[in-house]
This record gives structure tokens, sequence and C-alpha cells, in this order.
């Protein structure tokens, strides 16, 4: 079977683990698009988008789509913070799904895992109140978008989260005791937030998470 030639724009903390991870033929594309055009870079079977939303967002989605081929399979790696109505967010996939119908949608929650541990940017802070997560592990988002390359899915959105959650009280506490950081404290004892699930994921991938339990994460 031939090998697949990927492209990835946005090489940061999940691009640069999936170039590790892929076997194929994988460029990190420049900010300059016509670096990118002289290399062949966006000749590609699959593009990878994962910059973050902010800047010229919009703009640098519309001039990369314009620069793949219509039989290019993309993957966007948006936010579950469509859910609360991100603007830019909501205006991306919204774009993305004008331009390539065939798009798949990756709504990425929390990432964690390795260095990024929960609690330990706001150890010793007073938080108002608790919430749920919605957390993933890199290592997961990397195993996912491999899964989607590899079955040619087309054309879906997924909720990427952990299928085993807790409330950031208790994953805050829990890490504060491993690592040894302060504890954050929760001036409610309501806990608040949207609850979301990777049933998709199993239903058309059929995947199984490296990393279930966020209480796990950082074992």
């Amino acid at each position: 079977m031939r090998m697949k030639t990927i492209s990835i724009l946005g090489c940061g903390w999940v691009g640069k683990a999936l170039q590790a991870s892929l076997p194929h033929d994988v460029h990190c594309l420049s900010r300059d698009s016509s670096v990118n055009t002289e290399a062949g870079m966006y000749d590609c079977d699959v593009l990878v988008i994962a910059i973050p939303p902010r800047d010229n967002y919009l703009e640098v989605l519309a001039e990369t789509l314009s620069l793949v081929s219509a039989q290019t399979q993309v993957i966007l790696l948006s936010s579950i913070s469509f859910y609360d109505g991100k603007a830019l967010v909501v205006e991306a996939e919204t774009l993305l799904q004008k331009l390539d119908e065939d798009v798949v949608i990756l709504r990425l929650g929390g990432l964690m895992g390795y260095d990024r541990i929960a609690g330990k940017y706001i150890a010793g802070k007073v938080l108002t109140s608790d919430s749920r997560t919605n957390y993933v592990h890199r290592d997961d988002v990397v195993g996912i978008i491999e899964s989607i390359i590899k079955k040619d899915i087309r054309g879906e959105f997924f909720d990427v989260v952990a299928p085993l959650q807790s409330t950031k009280k208790v994953i805050f506490a829990t890490n504060a005791g491993k690592f040894g950081f302060k504890k954050t404290e929760f001036l409610g004892g309501d806990v608040v937030g949207k609850e979301l699930s990777p049933t998709k994921l199993y239903e058309h991938l059929g995947y199984v998470f490296k990393k279930p339990d966020v209480l796990e994460f950082w074992v």
C-alpha cells in the first residue's frame, strides 16, 4: 500500500507529537504559503489543521483550503468551546464545512498529559465554583487522528474527550498531592459545566482509549 503524504498546519504540542507518531511522509507547513507551495507541501493526501483560533485564523484557513486538492482528506482540530458559542471557533467550523463538505472536525476537550498537569498553573488560587471536566490526553488525540486517517473518514465531527471524567476539585486535589503543589480552593459546592461523551468515536471508529480515566492521565 502506498504511504500517504500528510501535511500538518500547526506543529505545536499536538502537531509535533502527531508528526513523530505517523508512519507516513509527514511535513510541517511553514507560515509562508509560498514556501509550502514551492516545496510541494500542499500536494498531500491528508491535511491536519492544528493552529489555535487567533489573529488571522479564518484567512489562513481559507487560503490553505484553496491550495490543497479537492480529494485531500482535511482534519480540523477544533474545540469544545464551540458549544459555548465561541465566535471564532463557530465561524471556523462553518467556513471549513462550506469550503469542504467532507472536512472532519475534532472538537477537542482540554488537552492534558505529560507536562500539562491539571491544577498546576492555578495552584493556591480560589475559584468560585467546581466544574465537570472534559479533558483528553494528548496520546488519544494523536491516536484518534491516526485512526481517522487510516479509515479515511470524511464529513464527520467528533467530540474528543476521555470517557471517564471527574471534577476539577477532585483532579486538582489529587494532582496537588501527587506533585506537591498547593491545593486550589473552591468557594461553591455546586458542580457546573456541560457533560460530553466520546460515544460517536466508539461507534464510527471503534476507537479504544489509551488513557480513558482523567485521574490516571499522569500515572
